[in-house]
């Protein structure tokens, strides 16, 4: 899962799933639209998380993916980046579009229109 998404899903969805379970409205129009909003956060999802359990807490030893590698090292770094350039840094907008880069390349490979 992309980084600002699950930073959308962290702030914004988990506490108000939380809430509404807290007071009791689970059938409900914002749940249901919440329940909307987490099952199209994972629509590319996949993979396995390994984890542990010991005296009431919770480990996550390991993830794997095989199809969603958002994440690469070589891409990650500004050292690697053949087309960074250190004047870039003024707005980050060079970096930040890094990933959109990603994912708008990753659509298109599956077919998927950018426009709505």
């Amino acid at each position: 899962m992309d980084r600002e998404v699950r930073s959308i899903r962290d702030s914004f969805i988990t506490t108000n799933y939380s809430r509404i379970l807290y007071n009791g409205v689970f059938f409900s129009p914002e749940m249901e639209f919440l329940q909307e909003c987490i099952t199209a956060s994972q629509k590319h999802v996949n993979g396995a998380v390994r984890c542990q359990t010991f005296k009431g807490n919770f480990t996550v030893l390991g993830r794997w993916s095989e199809t969603e590698k958002l994440y690469d090292a070589s891409e990650s770094s500004m050292d690697e980046i053949g087309d960074f350039q250190p004047s870039d840094t003024t707005g980050f907008i060079s970096v930040m579009a890094i990933r959109l880069k990603k994912y708008g390349k990753a659509k298109e490979e599956a077919g998927e229109s950018l426009v709505r």
